[in-house]
């Protein structure tokens, strides 16, 4: 199958009410095709060894179900996790939307924390919203490692929404298991838009204790 037999496929097999629910969400400029995740995650499955569909093929910037699949696809194609890295380095700049950067983690290989830490570092302050906000949810894998509390050094006022949600997500994760560390980092004087979408996000946590959630909230 080709790319336009492709575009086809996903065409065929969207819906228009969900459509309609996605793209409110979506929070991009993509035109959401309406193909359910478990169904396009399905289509991929089946399609991602067939050599006629090329990635140099796939036209990014349209529909999200296309470019997710040119993640996806290329992720799955890759046979090291060291591979995929790349591929993410080479890549992740022209996503635009939080559904690939926070669905997409699904498709990599099991990775190391030295692995992941250099990826973080590189990528934290880069220049594209959704690089800054992928180098933070890929740190979710990790919220058990004592070492995720490296991140805390670098995490620096970002106005943009995508990544301090990101951040926001990471901090309350990391809160699970070490809750007095972060709690005496947004004790320190971070952004309040940051502090409070962390706060609010432990509070919506159920692998967090009430008396810890009301620690947290006295900071607002």
């Amino acid at each position: 199958m080709n790319f336009q037999g492709y575009i086809r496929l996903l065409l065929d097999n969207g819906e228009k009410q969900y459509a309609d629910f996605s793209q409110k969400v979506a929070n991009s400029e993509y035109t959401v095709i309406g193909v359910r995740i478990p169904l396009l995650r399905k289509i991929i499955k089946a399609n991602y060894r067939d050599e006629t569909l090329q990635l140099t093929d796939f036209e990014l910037g349209k529909y999200l179900e296309v470019d997710f699949s040119y993640f996806a696809i290329g992720l799955l194609r890759c046979k090291t996790v060291d591979e995929q890295l790349v591929f993410v380095q080479r890549n992740m700049k022209f996503a635009k939307s939080w559904a690939i950067t926070d669905m997409i983690a699904s498709y990599l290989k099991k990775i190391t924390f030295e692995q992941y830490w250099p990826y973080f570092l590189s990528n934290c302050t880069n220049e594209y919203v959704y690089v800054r906000r992928f180098a933070y949810v890929f740190g979710l894998k990790f919220y058990r490692d004592q070492r995720i509390l490296g991140v805390l050094q670098y995490i620096q006022k970002d106005e943009d929404y995508m990544v301090y949600m990101g951040q926001a997500w990471l901090l309350a994760t990391v809160a699970i298991c070490y809750p007095d560390a972060v709690y005496q980092f947004l004790k320190s004087g971070v952004a309040d838009h940051l502090k409070r979408k962390t706060i609010s996000k432990i509070k919506e946590s159920f692998r967090i204790d009430d008396k810890t959630k009301k620690r947290f909230v006295a900071l607002r």
